[in-house]
């Protein structure tokens, strides 16, 4: 009986079927990834500026100067680093692709700092499912070096609109408060964009 069911399984699986069933495998691997990694893409014709930029033309966009406050207990509001280069990155601990990006961000501060360049990150709002505890937590084992904030709901819509809840999104503005690059989600191709963002607005092109 034994050396039936060997037969038998030596049978079932030909060399077709295992392809097959490999091919399969990626395929869930694959949407797996892009239903929860965000759907990458990068957005290069929005108008919107840093909350304090003046207005040049009507299809520019200013959000609300919220009052973002922080979990080292202070109050910021995004028009305090108008004249930097302003790295904007909407996230929560929770979010896979997040955790990719996150030590990518915390280098650009290494690297940028005396550069004039500020990453602020703001975690969204997901109804108390990260709590400050943990979010502290986090940081400290991703190594987190710059000012993270709590982002309300209307702040995330003001800046990125209802349509699309993809996280993270990460908005990179010049030092006159233009919008450079709107990375939406991220994986591997984004970490040489969002340098080369930087760059750009490092240099005020």
């Amino acid at each position: 009986m034994s050396e039936q069911n060997t037969a038998s399984n030596e049978t079932f699986w030909t060399t077709g079927r295992i392809l097959a069933t490999a091919i399969v495998g990626i395929l869930i691997a694959a949407i797996g990834y892009t239903l929860f990694g965000g759907h990458p893409e990068v957005k290069t014709d929005s108008k919107l500026l840093l909350p304090g930029t003046s207005v040049s033309n009507a299809s520019q966009s200013v959000p609300a100067d919220f009052d973002v406050p922080t979990l080292d207990g202070r109050t910021v509001k995004l028009s305090e680093y108008r004249g930097k280069v302003v790295v904007v990155d909407f996230w929560a601990t929770w979010c896979p692709p997040c955790r990719q990006e996150i030590p990518q961000l915390a280098r650009i501060v290494k690297e940028n700092s005396s550069r004039g360049v500020e990453v602020i990150g703001l975690h969204i709002d997901d109804r108390g499912r990260s709590t400050p505890e943990a979010i502290r937590k986090f940081m400290n084992d991703y190594g987190v070096n710059y000012t993270v904030g709590m982002a309300s709901n209307e702040m995330f819509e003001a800046y990125l609109g209802t349509v699309d809840d993809t996280i993270p999104q990460t908005l990179v503005f010049d030092r006159n408060g233009r919008l450079v690059t709107h990375l939406v989600g991220y994986d591997g191709s984004h970490a040489r964009t969002l340098d080369e963002a930087v760059n750009r607005a490092i240099a005020g092109s």
